[in-house]
């Protein structure tokens, strides 16, 4: 089951959504400028595509582009395993003055080099869709579905890694399910350094499938714009419930990692009325 189609109906339906019911959201999207973003391409997860789908401009490097790179204030790592981190020093200065660090499953060895005694692995997971819990407000802000019939999923791929946090690290987004088969339930999760801050996800934010849990999962299109108070239009695709919540839930994720403000230890009220024209601290953060 391919999230392609998903993700592309799943766009149309976030823009609705948070032009009317978001716009501090929607105008801080369109107030990013060029060299803000820089994704650093990996093995197999491609955040890209999904900028391309908020229509958020961004630059595209190799890890081995990272010590020369001039530029950006959120550095997003695709799921790639790193022996070694290509301009160490320079992504701990992004971090520490006031940068943000994302990173997904296979990039746990990024952080790990960089920011060692965070976080640790433990292990793989099986090709499997967990059901995922919002347990306090960022989360819940972050995947955005908030309707009493929602099960948010998150694919985890074959060995996908699991991992154990430490001190200073905060749960974000967990799974019991996950929990209960792979003995630790963390799916995203945060910490500070310095002014900045680092966040890891388990698996991609390109999802790649999910699975009909349960009668409302099974449930079309029609459903999902009423659930989300949107409109339907002749360029969406009749698409499952199940699929449509994940395609959507990462792109609102996503959309909020690429604000210009804080994530952790701030409250969303701040974060949204944040003006979209002031950028986090006095200027851009540099990779070098």
């Amino acid at each position: 089951m391919s999230l392609s189609k998903a993700y592309s109906t799943s766009g149309k339906i976030f823009e609705q959504v948070s032009k009317k019911a978001n716009p501090a959201l929607f105008e801080g999207l369109k107030a990013i400028e060029p060299g803000e973003i820089v994704v650093v391409r990996g093995t197999y997860d491609h955040i890209e595509l999904l900028l391309d789908t908020l229509k958020v401009p961004y630059s595209l490097i190799d890890a081995e582009s990272i010590p020369k790179h001039n530029g950006g204030r959120l550095l997003l790592v695709n799921c790639k395993s790193y022996g070694d981190v290509p301009g160490k020093e320079a992504v701990k200065d992004l971090v520490r003055e006031g940068g943000r660090l994302v990173t997904t499953d296979y990039a746990l060895s990024f952080v790990t080099n960089v920011f060692p005694k965070r976080l640790e692995y433990l292990g793989s997971t099986n090709n499997d869709v967990v059901e995922i819990q919002c347990p306090n407000d960022i989360a819940r802000r972050l995947v955005g579905l908030n309707y009493a019939q929602c099960h948010p999923k998150w694919w985890l791929e074959g060995a996908s890694h699991v991992f154990d946090i430490k001190e200073g690290v905060t749960p974000i987004i967990t799974s019991r399910e996950m929990g209960e088969k792979y003995g630790k339930p963390y799916v995203a999760v945060g910490f500070k350094e310095g002014k900045g801050e680092v966040i890891h996800f388990i698996s991609h934010l390109e999802l790649q499938r999910t699975h009909l849990k349960t009668k409302e999962d099974e449930k079309g299109l029609d459903e999902f714009l009423k659930n989300m108070k949107a409109t339907k239009t002749s360029d969406m695709d009749d698409l499952k419930v199940a699929e449509l919540e994940s395609a959507y839930s990462t792109l609102n994720t996503l959309a909020y990692l690429c604000l210009r403000t804080p994530i952790l230890e701030t409250s969303f009220n701040s974060i949204m009325t944040t003006s979209p024209s002031v950028k986090s601290g006095s200027k851009s953060k540099k990779l070098v």
